[in-house]
């Protein structure tokens, strides 16, 4: 039925007449959670404060929204589950599965459409999530306690995705099969900066409570030693904040299984994953409060394989990863090597549980747009602008087709699978293949053979601890290079000697007059395809000034564009153009006496 084993609670375990009442059966993802009762029971306070009230959305549009954003994510489960349970409240077989077919032509109302628009822009885009969608659904008649219920239900999908795909329980019914489903479209790769200019703590309206009176906040206290801004923003629906604040406490307060501080780290490699800059704040601060020092806490967020951690902890955080990352491709050798380093069925089943409520309160934070209580680490921050989310946890068929086709064109695909399974004669094989190409970045960045020779090392090194997470949304080669890339910019500015890379004040009115500058009969850009003049451009390039021959490197050789160049440096587009200008007529000066007799002889 699952990974895990089923314990007998007896049929009095109160959260089972909660679901015998919903699906006339206690459901096997409940089942697969018998170690840890209160999993159980914190998982039931949710779905009966999200589903079950209809303060304000209708019950049924709650379970609709919820199979649409589960359709999305391919969480079959959950599809089906809940299918049942809107078959049971009347809605026909076929009207769900046009709702699975395309949400937009399945009946709802042109209102109903864009709530559930936001939704699943919240679900798979929640960096991206700005106060104007929410100003328009305001438009469309939606108040800020719909908006919120409706946020809280594509969080619960979140919590529900990831315990599926954590436990490996099969569907209690015949599955559903998920037709190509449609998700909000990708957003421009930069988030917006939603924070830090608005008097409120969130996109809605909050209610100020005491912690002296209000019992939400008196749980909260007691787990985190202070009211986060989250809490606070949900004010205005005590209902809904009760069953999140007991859920919470329920499964984060309790150190019989697993560690406070072991849960925390969970909760903070996740949130970075998830590029969920308020969480990571949260969270290293609750780390400090737990002795954890700042640079500690800053160097999990920023790559806990990098940390100080004992390996068997680094699985654990490995596992929660791919469950949020990669739901559909765990299986049950994911849970036995957890087994390998000594973890209990009921340390997994906490660990995922763990996990699946860091998701539920990632998607609601971005979703109702929460401001920071503390600032996150700068180290992160800078390297958040590097990263697209993990949508990157794409689960719709249409998605998986586009990896499998990049796949397909990918020569290097089946040594990369082969090496993502252990196998290392496979890895040394794409090393040898990409020696050559990720030397050559790194010497243009570089400029010099000693240190581009040991930066090699550090790429392939790199590569090799996160290959797990390379899914194949590029190609091998693509992936590799931007390793190699951020790797040798990195060296750059760690150079105590070298001309800063980062903006200058003075940049713009900064001027480079050539001295010498001919007609050419080819561009040395274009002919730097040409195999007789690579060496002689390239050699040019490691001549120029590192923060010009960067820009020039990227923009014309790597054909990046702008704004990818302008994300990587951390610099303004501006900046980029005019760096890029000044480069390309130093590159043209240094190769003009070539390219001019070259001129002169064809000409005769």
């Amino acid at each position: 039925m699952s990974y895990l084993s089923e314990v007998d609670l007896g049929e009095d375990f109160s959260p089972f007449a909660f679901y015998r009442d919903r699906f006339e059966r206690v459901p096997n993802i409940v089942r697969a959670q018998t170690v840890l009762p209160r999993a159980i029971e914190a998982q039931a306070i949710l779905e009966a404060g999200l589903l079950q009230a209809e303060k304000t959305l209708p019950r049924e549009l709650k379970e609709l929204l919820l199979v649409t954003v589960a359709a999305s994510r391919g969480d079959v489960y959950t599809v089906t589950l809940h299918g049942k349970l809107l078959s049971n409240l009347g809605v026909s077989e076929l009207a769900i599965e046009e709702l699975l077919k395309d949400y937009r032509q399945a009946g709802l109302s042109a209102t109903q459409v864009a709530l559930f628009d936001y939704c699943l822009k919240v679900s798979h885009w929640g960096p991206w999530v700005q106060a104007a969608d929410v100003e328009s659904l305001r438009q469309c008649g939606f108040d800020d306690d719909s908006i919120q219920e409706a946020v809280l239900v594509a969080g619960l999908e979140s919590y529900l995705c990831t315990l599926n795909a954590g436990l490996g329980v099969e569907p209690d019914f015949e599955p559903r099969s998920l037709p190509a489903t449609q998700t909000a479209p990708p957003p421009p790769r930069i988030p917006p900066s939603n924070h830090g200019s608005r008097e409120k703590v969130s996109f809605l309206d909050s209610v100020y409570r005491s912690p002296k009176t209000f019992e939400p906040f008196e749980l909260i206290l007691s787990s985190h030693g202070f009211i986060p801004n989250y809490f606070r923003a949900q004010t205005a629906r005590p209902d809904l904040l009760k069953a999140e604040a007991e859920a919470i406490v329920g499964v984060l307060h309790p150190e019989d299984v697993l560690s406070r501080r072991m849960k925390e780290y969970i909760l903070l490699v996740v949130s970075a994953a998830n590029l969920n800059s308020y969480c990571v704040a949260v969270h290293c601060n609750l780390l400090r409060g737990l002795g954890i020092t700042p640079e500690e806490g800053d160097q999990i967020a920023l790559d806990y394989r990098e940390a100080n951690l004992p390996e068997s902890e680094r699985a654990m955080l490995d596992f929660s990863l791919r469950i949020t990352q990669r739901p559909r491709e765990i299986h049950r050798d994911d849970v036995d090597r957890l087994r390998t380093f000594g973890f209990s069925e009921v340390q997994i089943l906490e660990c995922v549980v763990t996990t699946a409520l860091n998701n539920f309160a990632n998607t609601v934070q971005m979703g109702l747009g929460i401001e920071p209580d503390f600032d996150p680490p700068r180290a992160f921050e800078k390297k958040k602008m590097h990263r697209v989310p993990a949508e990157s946890r794409p689960t719709g068929e249409d998605t998986g087709a586009s990896i499998a086709a990049v796949a397909a064109e990918d020569s290097d695909a089946a040594l990369v699978a082969e090496a993502q399974r252990g196998n290392l004669d496979a890895f040394e094989a794409l090393v040898r293949s990409h020696t050559r190409r990720v030397y050559r970045t790194l010497m243009a960045i570089l400029g010099q053979p000693e240190e581009a020779q040991d930066a090699s090392q550090d790429v392939f090194l790199s590569a090799f601890k996160n290959l797990g997470g390379f899914q194949g949304r590029s190609k091998f080669s693509t992936w590799l290079v931007s390793i190699a890339r951020n790797t040798a910019i990195q060296r750059l500015r760690d150079r105590k000697s070298l001309e800063s890379l980062d903006e200058g004040a003075g940049e713009a009115d900064e001027e480079f007059r050539p001295r010498q500058v001919r007609d050419w009969q080819d561009d040395p850009e274009q002919m730097y395809s040409t195999v007789e003049t690579r060496e002689l451009v390239e050699k040019s390039i490691l001549q120029l000034p590192a923060k010009y021959r960067v820009v020039l490197m990227l923009r014309d050789l790597e054909q990046l564009s702008i704004e990818e160049v302008a994300l990587n440096l951390g610099l303004s587009s501006p900046a980029v153009k005019a760096r890029l200008l000044r480069g390309r007529l130093m590159l043209r000066e240094a190769l003009t006496p070539h390219f001019a007799a070259s001129a002169g002889r064809a000409a005769r």
